[in-house]
């Protein structure tokens, strides 16, 4: 491997690493700002989605206090609580929402621009 290949190389991971990192600050701004949104303007949709998620949660702590040590079992069980249950699930879904769309626009225009690419190069040996 030549040095301009090598550095060609490093100098790829490095923008690729970057762009992930961007990728990560976008998905974490839109999860903000949807919870935000929900919590300043519709405060009844978030209660609904609290209460559908309960019976999960509910769940959740059933499995810790069934299948868990008693030393660690307290200690989780206290991250299952009524008001941090719900919502850490809640945001957990919303996390993996943004980023199934923000990685699926990512790849969309990725790919748009390869198209693009190869279709002006395929017009050019004509």
């Amino acid at each position: 491997m030549t040095d301009s290949t090598q550095r060609f190389s490093v100098l790829g991971v490095l923008a690729a690493v970057i762009g992930r990192l961007a990728l990560f600050f976008i998905v974490v701004a839109l999860v903000w700002m949807a919870f935000v949104y929900l919590y300043a303007l519709h405060p009844d949709t978030l209660g609904w989605i609290y209460a559908e998620l309960r019976p999960l949660t509910i769940w959740f702590y059933g499995f810790v206090d069934n299948q868990l040590p008693d030393t660690v079992k307290y200690k989780a069980s206290a991250g299952l609580s009524d008001e941090l249950g719900p919502r850490a699930l809640f945001l957990l879904i919303l996390g993996g929402l943004a980023e199934l769309a923000v990685l699926a626009a990512w790849h969309g225009v990725r790919g748009a621009f390869r198209l693009g690419r190869h279709l002006s190069r395929a017009n050019e040996t004509v």
